[in-house]
């Protein structure tokens, strides 16, 4: 059995204004990682305005009240610190690493950036046009197209069908004036966790956090939660990319949200079917039948649901045959489970990895942020190994019979659709659409 993984002390307390705060004291290298948690993210993007949430994270930080955003770059790399943002379905993250020495004046930027930007028209104009071209450079790539496609085809118009960085016909649509009112909106304290780890005194660190976030104010009130996702109903969608020799799959099905208990036994499974170079899926497509260098399989769990999905490639020739190959192994992997053998090597693999996970301190800050965002305990954390361990055969298999895709599913492969759409149609109901809709 292993043995439960130590945390360092860990101070959780919730400010006036509503801020959640979580400092943990971790000793080695003098550094510190924040990271500024906001709930909302994507699934918070109006209608036509797919790609808001990541606009405005990455325009904070390119002007507030005190500076331009020449001298947040001059200040931040002049301190030793790196300074990030990002944005995914659930949440809008602010990333901060600092020299602990550093880390007031860092503090200082972070909460400027996040609380008082202005958004100037020229630098929003510009970030719209470098986040255009890069969305119709994604079109170069057919497995960004490819997971594009899934989201869509798996969510629907639920507030998870679109990724966060959104679409090119949104993006040139949205305005300054969309900028600013999605953040006076859903930037506020109630609504965002702080997390510091690092070799910092509590004290200081708790002092240093009421005097920057103390006076932050926003709208009052609570996100509404994201309503849960209908299960797809079976369909195939094929993006037509006339100009490639192999074709991107995927194969997915509804998952469980992140909260779920079926999450470990669920990791196990997918693990077990397609987590790595010993898998059911691997075995009987690269090795067995050379159809493809890999493939894998995983959830993608989020607050509000999750989507289970197979991914691979292959030769445009060989497309219907890969899926069939991945479903009838997932419909065995369902009906037979795991061999005593297999489920031992996988769940030492998990608990293996997992240390890896946890190693620096940006990393433990992202764990913590994650708790604090899906209301998880630290259990979640120092027991994992123990739960994986404790699965068992049974409790993999029916973790499988209910989220693979055995019935309702979709199938989407992205390739030339004169000569992929004929052989999938055995699949399911069978629509075409250009690549160029999907980015």
């Amino acid at each position: 059995m292993s043995a439960p993984i130590a945390l360092p002390p860990i101070h959780r307390e919730t400010l006036p204004s509503g801020l959640s705060v979580v400092v943990a004291q971790r000793p080695g290298v003098p550094l510190a990682a924040v990271r500024l948690v906001l709930r909302g993210g994507s699934s918070l993007d109006p209608a036509r305005r797919s790609g808001l949430a990541h606009l405005v994270a990455l325009a904070a930080r390119r002007g507030t009240r005190r500076r331009t955003g020449p001298e947040i770059d001059l200040a931040v790399e002049s301190l030793g610190a790196e300074l990030g943002a990002g944005v995914d379905e659930d949440a809008t993250y602010f990333g901060l690493s600092a020299p602990v020495e550093e880390l007031p004046r860092c503090m200082d930027i972070l909460a400027d950036v996040a609380t008082h930007p202005v958004f100037p028209p020229a630098e929003v104009k510009r970030l719209k046009r470098r986040e255009v071209a890069a969305l119709a450079h994604d079109l170069d790539e057919p497995s960004v197209v490819a997971d594009r496609a899934m989201l869509s085809a798996a969510f629907g118009d639920h507030p998870y069908g679109h990724s966060p960085e959104g679409r090119v016909r949104d993006l040139t649509q949205a305005t300054r004036a969309d900028v600013a009112g999605f953040h006076a909106r859903h930037y506020r304290p109630s609504e965002a966790i702080l997390v510091v780890v690092g070799k910092v005194e509590l004290a200081e660190v708790l002092a240093l956090v009421r005097r920057r976030f103390g006076a932050w104010r926003g709208p009052e009130g609570a996100e509404p939660p994201v309503r849960a996702p209908a299960p797809p109903e079976t369909r195939v969608l094929v993006v037509d990319k006339p100009d490639v020799t192999q074709s991107q799959v995927r194969i997915a099905s509804a998952g469980f949200p992140r909260k779920s208990p079926d999450y470990v036994p669920g990791i196990v499974a997918s693990a077990l079917l397609g987590g790595g170079f010993t898998s059911r899926l691997m075995e009987a497509i690269r090795v067995n039948r050379g159809l493809s260098y890999g493939v894998r399989s995983r959830f993608a769990t989020s607050a509000s649901g999750g989507v289970f999905f197979i991914s691979t490639f292959t030769k445009v020739e060989t497309t219907g045959e890969i899926v069939q190959v991945a479903l009838d192994e997932t419909a065995r992997f369902c009906e037979e489970g795991p061999a005593a053998e297999e489920l031992e090597r996988t769940k030492s693999y998990l608990c293996g990895l997992f240390p890896l996970s946890l190693e620096t301190h940006d990393q433990l800050a992202e764990k913590l942020a994650d708790l604090a965002l899906f209301d998880l305990p630290d259990d979640d954390i120092r027991l994992f190994r123990d739960r994986v361990r404790a699965i068992g055969a049974d409790e993999c298999r029916l973790a499988a019979r209910r989220y693979f895709p055995l019935e309702r599913r979709v199938v989407v492969a992205v390739g030339p659709a004169k000569a992929i759409a004929p052989a999938l149609e055995r699949f399911g109901p069978v629509s075409v659409v250009p690549a160029r809709k999907m980015v």
